[in-house]
């Protein structure tokens, strides 16, 4: 990863391990939540890979104090910008698929965090593929097919 900022290199890993990690748990044969950890694992994977290519771009992805320039801090570390707000600011007024599908995730994130999730695995396995595809085609596309992890991943399972 020559060539980024460190910052930017961390946040790609980070980006691509949870995503491997997001399929090797939906593919472990055992696992009874593997929706609810796919989707949870993907939400951290999209967070990092927006987060790095806001960086990257000079845009922190900090929110801001009210009437302030300067950042809101939370245990002294800046607070970054959830997947909802980077998906607003990534798209603005757009509303490609890429996005219904992440603003689809984004809802049963929410549910699977704060509620309780019935077994969906059957009912979205399309949108799990997409979700997966998408990933991979926008990590490729802003940094490179050498960031690919397509050659690390069995999509024919997911």
């Amino acid at each position: 990863m020559k060539g980024l900022p460190l910052e930017v290199k961390a946040l790609l890993t980070k980006a691509r391990e949870s995503a491997v990690l997001a399929v090797e748990t939906y593919n472990r044969p055992s696992a009874s939540f593997r929706s609810g950890a796919y989707i949870v694992l993907m939400v951290i994977a999209w967070t990092s890979l927006f987060h790095a290519m806001f960086l990257r771009r000079n845009i922190k992805p900090y929110y801001r104090k009210q009437n302030s320039k300067r950042f809101q801090k939370v245990d002294g570390d800046y607070r970054r910008w959830e997947l909802v707000e980077c998906v607003q600011q990534h798209f603005k007024s757009n509303n490609p698929p890429m996005r219904k599908n992440l603003d689809f995730f984004t809802g049963l994130r929410n549910k699977i965090e704060h509620c309780s999730m019935p077994a969906l695995d059957a009912d979205i396995f399309g949108e799990c593929q997409a979700m997966l595809i998408n990933f991979e085609d926008m990590i490729c596309s802003e940094f490179g097919d050498r960031y690919a992890i397509n050659g690390g991943l069995s999509l024919g399972k997911l």
